[in-house]
């Protein structure tokens, strides 16, 4: 395999980041994207944002707020703010985006890596990959050489055997010989005190990745927000 893939995740309804996120995409001549999950939830336009995923990615994965918008499972453990923005979710997705979210997989096969929203030991709990134990229990799990994961909204780079992650900004070259785990940040929610939207490019011509940052209009994400009578603080975090 020689074409290079776009990673995508944790849009969460920003229209605003997706559309950055995508026209980036495209100015860097990739013509594969995989959406690891996470369309929906805190923003104000969840809608449009399954139609860009559906129309541009060519196949995309089950996030636990799209099933917390699906199904309701596992609903009960979230906040009162969060439980909120799924019910107001709810409404505003016809039943064709309802059944396109529900044909979304909690795995992805490349053939040459992986890709799942949270971890591989529970794909369908979606536990966090914080820790170098995090990753541990997720690497006995892991077939491929390399996998990517969405959801703690952070870029980070765990190597197996490794106890700390690689945080970085930009270019990182893969290891051969050892199993990978690679969170591509979130395009609609960032939580590393970088507003930009972020995403990664996994670059098979270089065997590297390298993760993207774009500049979005944060200030119409928020003006949506609001719009939605969405909590104020989905507005706020996203400076």
């Amino acid at each position: 395999m020689t074409s290079d893939i776009a990673l995508i995740s944790d849009i969460h309804g920003n229209l605003q980041a997706l559309e950055a996120v995508v026209a980036d995409i495209r100015d860097q001549g990739i013509s594969e994207c995989i959406c690891l999950g996470d369309i929906v939830g805190y923003g104000g336009n969840p809608a449009e944002c399954i139609d860009l995923v559906g129309n541009f990615c060519s196949a995309s994965l089950l996030g636990n707020h799209d099933e917390y918008t699906l199904s309701g499972r596992g609903i009960g453990e979230v906040s009162h703010e969060v439980r909120q923005a799924i019910e107001w979710t709810r409404e505003q997705l016809t039943d064709a985006q309802r059944t396109w979210l529900r044909s979304c997989s909690y795995h992805y096969d490349g053939g040459d890596f992986e890709a799942v929203h949270a971890a591989l030991h529970d794909s369908e709990t979606w536990p966090y990959i914080l820790q170098g134990g995090d990753a541990a229990l997720h690497f006995r799990h892991q077939v491929r050489p390399v996998c990517f994961v969405g959801h703690t909204h952070q870029p980070k780079l765990w190597v197996e055997g490794e106890d700390r992650a690689v945080i970085t900004t930009s270019l990182e070259n893969l290891r051969a010989g050892v199993k990978q785990v690679i969170n591509v940040g979130s395009v609609g929610q960032p939580r590393d005190r970088d507003e930009r939207a972020c995403y990664l490019i996994y670059r098979r011509s270089h065997n590297d990745i390298w993760w993207r940052r774009v500049s979005y209009d944060i200030a119409g994400a928020q003006r949506a927000i609001h719009a939605a009578g969405l909590p104020g603080k989905f507005a706020a975090r996203l400076a």
